[in-house]
């Protein structure tokens, strides 16, 4: 059985930031804000689970585990980033508030909207980085 390989740490995260930052015209302009934004949501959450695959020695065909554990750390970080955003945002403080079940709400959607997204990234490009068996 093959070692799962230490570059997975750099490349993975590396490659997320890349992408992010190509795809970050079509949403906002390529800016130094927008590209520390994709690597607050997306990179760091990304090395966090390279970080588990090389010290739980997945491999290829760790599908499910690959799936739950990419899910559960974007969710879970999703959670917390997205409350510090609304907690600090300058929009909050509008004359006609949005209620707290309202904000909640749209914290849990987007959550999950990213966790999602982050379960098929991981499943379609973190596996070409991981040994076959």
């Amino acid at each position: 059985m093959q070692k799962t390989s230490l570059h997975i740490l750099w490349i993975y995260p590396l490659l997320t930031q890349i992408l992010g930052s190509a795809l970050l015209p079509l949403f906002s302009e390529f800016s130094q804000g927008g590209m520390l934004v994709v690597f607050a949501l997306f990179t760091v959450p990304a090395f966090l689970f390279a970080l588990v695959s090389y010290k739980q020695q997945y491999h290829q065909r760790n599908i499910i585990q690959i799936a739950f554990f990419s899910g559960v750390i974007m969710f879970i970080y999703s959670l917390f980033s997205f409350s510090l955003m609304l907690a600090f945002d300058e929009y909050t403080s509008l004359e006609d508030p949005i209620p707290l079940w309202e904000q909640s709400l749209a914290v849990i959607l987007f959550a999950l909207t990213f966790a999602l997204a982050k379960v098929m990234y991981a499943l379609l490009v973190l596996r070409l980085f991981l040994p076959k068996v």
